[in-house]
């Protein structure tokens, strides 16, 4: 991102390995049937030239076989189904509505993505999009 000329902070990060206690929905359930090995989570503000402001929330799921990861990913990439709690939504703060969103797997990790823009206009919106897609 920022080859691309955004600005990028951390605003936290956090590691653990229980994903039941860090996750809601079916997700969750999954979790509570099929234990994570780890999960690291980062929330990420994204600026532009234009002080537009995206925050980002990443996931990174380590399973403990690539076929739990195959099937964790099928399962949050199908809307409704819960997810990993973004750390801002944990500690009272912004919310993300999944309309920004990407996933990818390399063999046993999961790794997703959400994007918010902070404010409507249609810039704040471009950048949201264009943090999701250049995350992975």
């Amino acid at each position: 991102m920022e080859r691309q000329g955004l600005r990028v902070r951390e605003r936290g990060v956090d590691a653990d390995t229980n994903c039941a206690a860090h996750s809601y929905g079916q997700a969750q359930s999954f979790f509570r049937a099929h234990p994570c090995a780890a999960l690291f989570r980062a929330l990420l503000e994204v600026r532009d030239g234009r002080s537009n402001v995206a925050l980002v929330a990443v996931a990174w799921v380590d399973m403990p076989s690539p076929e739990d990861a195959r099937q964790l990913q099928q399962l949050v990439d199908r809307d409704g189904t819960g997810n990993v709690t973004e750390l801002s939504r944990e500690r009272g703060g912004q919310r993300f509505s999944g309309d920004y969103y990407r996933s990818a797997r390399d063999d046993t990790t999961f790794i997703n993505v959400q994007a918010e823009p902070v404010g409507r206009i249609r810039t704040a919106l471009e950048l949201a999009k264009l943090a999701a897609d250049n995350t992975l």
